[in-house]
């Protein structure tokens, strides 16, 4: 752990000092009024006994104070130090030193050793009877006393704890697995008690709460030859947090499938369900599916947002242009909005935070969905089942007869329910859908490739988003950096483009987990279908033709997009390169400035050096200055007259065909010591001018 020297405050001297209340220190350093206190103290007094906030926490929550404004003056007031945990990886032997629960009630980290006792981190300092309890549980001599905010504290004290940390749950799962080898217990009946005692049950609760800490969004349980593996989405990425022997398999899955109320009996099909779970005091909603595979079962969670968590549009990552055209298209009263990106790019969140701001009790919003992953309050929600016959062609022709204002669609899959979609557009609702292409240009020819007639779509579509999620540089680590000229290259950039920007990269801690990255947000490219949008969709639908329109309007794509925030810092230029790396062909950058130049351009727009080839474009032989054609290949120059040799002769003109002279006889090819005028080079015709 890094060296720090915290104050010499101990716990005998806090104990000397006259006993305060943290309420009185925050007002006697003037964080709150005397009046702000008691108003925020009725409040606490107000709530449920046993799940009353702690004050710091409604400070924090009324907005009266931010945590590190409480730490400082805690600090202040006391004399004591304060640490940033978040700077600091303390070795998790000496913070599990004290118990689990006696840490978390108390809010202290134990940092490291000392000769006479242990230096702590608490959250409020003054709490003695807490520091008390961490003295007679630890057996330390005096506590050598610093503050750190309660966040850091609480992500400490869960990391310490986390299953990459601490083996003691999985332990006593592989433990109690190889007592039922030899037949003195039943562990998969063990599965299906609810005694939170019983270590199969604690072992998934870590998992499920590791998870939603680590602000997870899959957590894959993967049953290998030789061990059980678990993995955390964090961020769209894969990390593997625990692994335990293959005993643990078994019993952790089947308490899993009974979470989810699914056939713990059943091993050979897939099998889907859903489940809630509640950590720490919030419920979530979770998506359980099963595989079986050759080494056993693979379960996969997805952690649902919750219908309360739906973020507002402004929140997403819009720019301000695109966020006016994405409004405007959701004013309307009927129309099509399509949402188009891979799995995993966000567009249901994006759906869901447009039906929150649209949502009135004045409209009827009904949604088809396969599954339905948030639940949204004050909407109407359908579950797609095939058994049933409850398609979305089926569910969509139900739902236009239930007089709906706006409808989603989850997903437009074959061209029946693309022109069923399109149809309800063009009949008084709007209708809100995703499809799967790379852009949003491609989304509307790509209605056009399932067979729905061009003046359809360009009659019905209002707007096309397509999206990606890039992840953003960690707020605890970030600092500024020169992108590698390799990146910059594959986006298309010269580092003269990057005057005035502010790119920031992450360098590592333990809050993002050493990846430099925390958390995401979202790249747009937004497509307004206007009038002469629709003309052109008509007229021509290809791609590149519609492409062609949308770039003339100025419609900023994906690259573009995620190139913008990089340079302000909100993402890396590493992961505008990654996350749009199949959207644009590789460019071509000129050969004196390095800007990039398009393909068929002949000279570079920003410097005015020709582009065009120094060799033959066909053999790529060099070739001279003067030359009009390759001699090699006869391929002319571009940009260049043939000249003919030697001036045109004045031929007579030739005699009517009948007064022509008989032809002689045949004569052979080549004569001795006669030059042959055939075509040269084996009968291949002479370039023009040749004489």
């Amino acid at each position: 752990m890094t060296q720090h020297r915290p104050a010499t405050a101990t716990l005998s001297s806090l104990q000397s000092l006259q006993r305060r209340r943290l309420g009185d220190v925050l007002v006697d350093a003037g964080v709150l009024t005397p009046a702000q206190l008691s108003d925020v103290l009725a409040g606490q007094q107000s709530g449920p006994p046993g799940r009353r906030r702690r004050l710091g926490e409604l400070l924090v929550h009324s907005g009266i104070a931010d945590e590190r404004t409480i730490a400082r003056a805690l600090a202040d007031q006391l004399g004591l130090t304060v640490v940033d945990l978040t700077r600091m990886v303390p070795d998790p032997e000496v913070v599990r030193l004290l118990p689990q629960a006696v840490a978390e009630r108390t809010r202290v980290v134990p940092l490291e050793r000392t000769r006479t006792g242990l230096v702590v981190a608490v959250a409020d300092p003054t709490n003695v009877l807490a520091l008390d309890d961490v003295r007679l549980h630890t057996g330390s001599g005096d506590l050598v006393v610093t503050v750190a905010t309660e966040s850091q504290v609480r992500e400490q004290l869960a990391r310490a704890w986390s299953l990459g940390q601490d083996r003691s749950s999985a332990a006593e799962v592989e433990d109690a697995g190889a007592a039922l080898d030899l037949g003195s217990a039943n562990l998969e009946s063990d599965a299906s008690v609810t005694d939170e005692d019983s270590p199969v049950v604690r072992l998934v609760n870590r998992i499920l709460s590791d998870a939603v800490r680590a602000r997870a969004s899959d957590i894959h349980v993967e049953t290998q030859r030789d061990e059980l593996r678990v993995r955390f989405r964090v961020d769209g990425m894969l990390r593997e947090v625990m692994s335990a022997s293959k005993r643990a398999a078994g019993p952790v899955i089947s308490r899993m499938k009974i979470m989810s109320n699914l056939d713990i009996a059943e091993r050979r099909v897939p099998q889907d369900g859903r489940s809630r779970v509640i950590v720490d005091g919030s419920a979530f909603d979770c998506r359980v599916s099963t595989l079986p595979t050759l080494h056993g079962e693979k379960v996969v969670i997805r952690l649902l947002t919750r219908g309360d968590a739906v973020p507002d549009l402004d929140s997403l990552g819009f720019e301000a242009e695109q966020l006016d055209v994405f409004r405007r298209a959701l004013s309307v009263p009927q129309g099509l909005v399509l949402i188009t990106g891979p799995t995993g790019s966000g567009k249901t969140n994006t759906l869901y935070s447009a039906l929150s701001e649209v949502l009135t009790p004045e409209k009827n919003i009904v949604t088809l969905e396969d599954p339905v992953e948030v639940q949204l309050p004050g909407i109407t929600q359908v579950q797609v089942n095939t058994k049933t016959g409850m398609t979305f062609q089926a569910g969509l022709r139900s739902v236009l007869r239930q007089d709906p204002d706006i409808v989603l669609v989850g997903e437009v899959r074959d061209s029946e329910t693309a022109e069923l979609a399109l149809k309800a557009s063009l009949t008084g609702h709007l209708v809100l859908t995703t499809l799967h292409t790379n852009s949003a240009v491609a989304a509307l020819t790509r209605l056009v490739d399932m067979g729905v007639e061009p003046f359809l779509v360009a009659s019905s579509l209002t707007a096309a988003v397509a999206q990606r999620l890039v992840r953003r540089p960690c707020g605890g680590c970030a600092a500024p950096y020169d992108p590698p000229a390799a990146v910059l290259a594959g986006l298309g950039l010269h580092p003269h483009d990057l005057e005035g920007a502010t790119p920031r990269q992450g360098t590592g801690c333990p809050e993002c987990g050493g990846t430099g990255y925390s958390g995401r947000t979202a790249v747009y490219e937004v497509l307004e279908v206007d009038a002469e949008l629709r003309r052109v969709l008509i007229a021509d639908p290809r791609e590149a033709a519609v492409s062609e329109a949308a770039a003339q309007r100025g419609m900023v794509s994906l690259r573009e997009s995620a190139v913008r925030k990089a340079m302000a810092g909100q993402t890396t230029f590493e992961e505008a390169l990654r996350v749009t790396a199949s959207d644009d062909a590789a460019p071509v950058a000129c050969r004196s400035c390095e800007r990039p130049v398009e393909e068929g351009m002949v000279a570079c727009p920003w410097c005015g050096t020709s582009q065009q080839p120094e060799g033959c474009t066909s053999c790529h032989r060099p070739l001279r200055g003067e030359w009009s054609c390759c001699p090699w290949c006869a391929v002319p120059v571009a940009g260049r007259e043939l000249r003919p040799a030697h001036p045109p002769l004045d031929v007579a003109p030739s005699p009517h065909p009948e007064d022509q002279p008989a032809p002689p006889a045949a004569v052979p090819a080549t004569l001795p010591g006669v030059l042959s005028f055939g075509p040269p080079d084996g009968g291949r015709a002479a370039p023009a001018g040749w004489s």
